[in-house]
């Protein structure tokens, strides 16, 4: 129970924070939603007896009009809170997404890059959205109070039974229902049908709940499939290839798994529901017997028929009620487990204190010291006791082929992930010492699998949303793209790509070629000392990417430039050339000296691809 409790108080903060106003709103609508039938059946009861008593018509009126403008008042102010509810629960479901998305977007890149991460973020997003999602949440807690106050409110109306005249009547029947007893009974009768009816809710829920993890499976699986007919970039894949049989195919055996599961649970829901309802009509039979013998006997009036009778079905119903929404909490708590995993989960990286150097000559050293390294949950070591330095203002090139090691490489350079063994240096000192902020403002890197977004060029270029219009056309120009960017309709403010657009702006598809050039753009605006190129031009013919790594390498003239690639198109004008073979460094040197070891890998590997280059 306790720790049931911390849970709802947990996720309520949670709800609070996403919209501050919206429990309020459902606060008062609780209040006129539990209200208003107490409101209705007192008055109702006062009306009767008036009427049956001939008290006079204009107070019987005045009754009327407050019960009609309570009514109405109660309802016009439920109708606006709808709408604020609604909007509440449209800001919610964002919020959550967005804050899912800022807090994804904050792990460690070795903590997102895990399987069991990427599942755990889909299940916090798919998860907070069932069984009517956090908004839904919130209306059970509050309705949980709310059957609590309807339950005292109902026992206060009931208390008049206690003290009700004694009527007129003899025989068994009579003295039963004028004793103790008969409240006993009723009582009793109250307790087993919420008994009856907790339980079958109970196991409803239980039902529900493994209904939809048993779906989570296959609906990726059909979603997946299902996204595919209206994904764009694969579009031409899916026709060329006549891919469409296939997609249908597995997308209709994922659904017919899911409606397999749904048909069993309706199945089940529909015979515990039958246990209920006959519950639930037993009380209510036995309660309207109840209150109409004792009108009967004349205990009390015909107003009291209607009061009593409307209070004992209000508590049956509000004490089920209260039952029913702590099992329904309960495994909505299982739900959010997930998104409150996902919000609590730490960083693990060591965040360092120590600014960074700032020199206006740039010269910086780096150095790998005894460095070996195996992603988590493996123990193949990628890397294997690399030792190197790397003197700033220099030219390098990595090159190995697929596999050894240099994205890897880069990968511990820049601090997405930490070394298993060993440490890298900046001027002497262990990296992860330094401000993780300042340390990676020293790099600027256009990864193989760069991303260009939907968002403006100048914005792509400057990754972010403020810039210098100048130096973003500058660096447009260097990359080679500015006249094209130039003939767009809005110049630099023109928006890529077709997905996430707003429906009165057309997004522009460009060309793998064009996304890398605005991809440099974005490396050359960070105007960082030290330049990775990390196999961006993997897709292009030898000679295309010597040409781009030629060029590239006048752009960054005054930077340290590192310039990756299993082929040897960058090798010839760098200062010096490190090569990697199974997770090793087995050559260094310059172009001339490596190509003259006849035994070498690198001479190896020249000879395969001499014929794409000129000499």
């Amino acid at each position: 129970m306790k720790k049931q409790w911390h849970e709802i108080k947990k996720n309520l903060g949670y709800i609070h924070k996403l919209a501050p106003s919206y429990p309020a709103f459902s606060i008062m609508n609780m209040l006129l939603k539990k209200g208003s039938p107490f409101v209705s059946t007192i008055l109702s009861a006062k009306i009767i007896d008036m009427i049956l008593d001939g008290e006079e018509k204009h107070e019987i009126y005045k009754i009327v009009l407050i019960l009609v403008g309570s009514m109405l008042v109660i309802t016009l102010l439920r109708h606006c809170l709808d709408h604020a509810l609604e909007i509440g629960r449209c800001l919610v479901s964002d919020r959550k997404r967005r804050d899912i998305g800022y807090k994804a977007m904050r792990l460690d890149y070795e903590i997102l890059e895990r399987n069991s991460t990427m599942e755990l973020i889909s299940k916090a997003d798919s998860n907070t959205d069932a069984v009517g999602g956090l908004g839904g949440y919130l209306q059970k807690t509050i309705n949980l109070c709310g059957a609590f106050l309807s339950c005292i409110v109902a026992l206060v109306t009931m208390s008049g039974m206690l003290v009700a005249s004694e009527g007129t009547g003899t025989g068994l029947f009579y003295r039963f229902l004028n004793s103790n007893i008969s409240y006993v009974v009723l009582l009793l009768l109250v307790i087993l049908s919420i008994v009856v009816n907790s339980k079958c809710q109970e196991k409803q829920e239980k039902i529900q709940y493994e209904s939809s993890q048993a779906q989570t499976l296959s609906g990726r699986i059909y979603w997946l499939f299902f996204n595919l007919i209206s994904d764009y970039p694969m579009g031409k894949d899916i026709r060329i290839f006549k891919m469409q049989n296939m997609i249908e195919k597995n997308g209709a055996k994922a659904r017919e798994d899911i409606e397999r599961v749904q048909k069993q649970s309706i199945r089940d829901s529909l015979r515990i529901y039958i246990g209920e309802l006959l519950s639930q009509n037993i009380f209510i039979f036995a309660a309207y017997l109840f209150v109409g013998m004792k009108a009967v006997y004349g205990m009390i009036s015909v107003g009291d028929v209607a009061m009593y009778s409307g209070a004992i079905i209000i508590l049956q119903q509000e004490v089920s009620n209260l039952f029913g929404i702590w099992i329904e909490l309960k495994t909505h708590n299982t739900y959010l487990k997930s998104y409150t995993e996902l919000m609590e989960t730490p960083n693990e990286k060591y965040e360092g204190t120590l600014p960074v150097e700032k020199r206006l000559d740039h010269e910086y050293e780096l150095e790998f010291r005894n460095v070996s390294f195996h992603y988590p949950n493996s123990d193949r070591l990628i890397l294997k006791n690399i030792s190197f330095k790397l003197t700033t203002g220099k030219k390098l090139a990595i090159v190995g082929a697929n596999g050894a090691g240099k994205t890897t490489f880069i990968k511990l350079l820049c601090r997405l992930y930490d070394p298993t063994e060993g440490e890298i240096l900046l001027n002497g000192i262990d990296i992860r010492k330094y401000d993780y902020d300042e340390y990676i403002r020293l790099f600027s890197i256009v990864f193989q699998d760069y991303k260009i977004f939907s968002f403006s060029v100048a914005e792509n270029v400057a990754a972010g949303p403020v810039y210098d219009g100048k130096r973003v056309e500058e660096c447009l120009k260097e990359a080679g793209i500015y006249e094209r960017v130039s003939r767009m309709k809005h110049g630099i403010e023109s928006r890529l790509l077709k997905d996430q657009q707003d429906n009165d702006e057309e997004g522009i598809e460009i060309s793998g070629g064009e996304k890398q050039k605005i991809a440099l753009a974005r490396a050359l605006y960070r105007d960082a000392p030290l330049v990775i190129l990390d196999e961006p031009t993997s897709a292009l013919d030898p000679l295309a990417e010597q040409d781009i790594y030629q060029r590239f390498n006048e752009m960054v003239s005054d930077k340290t430039a590192i310039f990756i690639s299993h082929r040897m198109s960058s090798c010839r004008f760098c200062d010096e050339v490190v090569v990697f073979d199974e997770g090793e460094i087995v050559e260094t040197g310059i172009h001339e000296e490596l190509v003259a070891n006849d035994c070498g890998v690198y001479r190896k590997m020249w000879d395969a691809q001499a014929q794409y280059y000129v000499v």
